[in-house]
């Protein structure tokens, strides 16, 4: 558990830097359009304190920050909890968002499925997660002292949507972010800007960045029959009419 504290710190001071921001910056992007028609009383982020600004891209009113490490922001809706066992009550929670946090942490399925417990029946969880598959994806493999974020596990998508299967989700969609290579340089970073916007089109399965959105399903009430077994007597048995004796008496 300590190595997953130290990691999750790493992650979330990494996101302050230069490369970090530009994640963030194109993740606020696609949740802004995403949301945009999404409405509820609840939604939570399942992360650390930087990434609190994602919740701001919702029109639903409680917005909620759940993370193991201590909030120094002056974000005021946030629970400071371990992420194996969310305190919240199942199926309470509109729109859950995982942003990367599978990455760094021992038992990514586990968090899922605690993730996945919280959603209302009809409500959404959004996942965000590396492309094993992409330049970011190659950077990992490539170097040799890793670093935050290659240090982390890149999960294959197809894994994650496996997993919310067994979940009982139903996949509504998978989008694709950041066709750019991971630069630390800002000025050649922006200069090749234009490859987000032909990535789509050309080679859209090489994203730097998978987003799973996927929705609870709801199960059909099925109307149980009662089948009588024992019959009413009362209702066969004829009831005699009654005499001018007992009328008299």
């Amino acid at each position: 558990m300590a190595k997953n504290y130290r990691m999750i710190q790493q992650w979330n001071y990494w996101l302050t830097q230069d490369l970090g921001i530009n994640l963030l910056t194109a993740e606020n992007t696609f949740l802004s359009n995403a949301l945009v028609e999404q409405y509820g009383k609840h939604i939570l982020l399942i992360g650390v304190p930087e990434q609190s600004q994602l919740l701001n891209c919702s029109v639903i009113p409680n917005k909620i920050l759940l993370t193991s490490l201590f909030n120094k922001h002056t974000y005021s809706k946030c629970i400071e909890s371990e992420y194996y066992d969310l305190p919240i009550a199942p199926g309470s929670i509109d729109i859950v968002i995982l942003p990367h946090l599978l990455e760094f942490i021992d038992n990514p399925h586990r968090l899922l499925t605690e993730a996945c417990r919280i959603v209302k029946p009809e409500g959404f969880i959004i996942i965000f997660g590396f492309n094993p598959t992409s330049l970011w994806g190659l950077k990992k493999w490539w170097m040799k002292s890793k670093t935050m974020p290659w240090n982390g596990s890149f999960l294959k998508p197809k894994v994650i949507k496996h997993w919310l299967k067994l979940a009982d989700f139903e996949l509504f969609k998978h989008d694709m972010l950041l066709f750019r290579p991971p630069l630390l340089h800002s000025v050649w970073y922006e200069k090749l800007k234009w490859l987000d916007s032909i990535g789509k089109k050309l080679y859209a399965p090489f994203g730097g960045v998978y987003v799973l959105t996927a929705q609870a399903k709801t199960t059909a009430l099925t109307p149980i029959k009662l089948h009588w077994k024992q019959k009413l007597a009362a209702l066969h048995t004829p009831i005699p009419r009654p005499t001018m004796r007992d009328m008299h008496n």
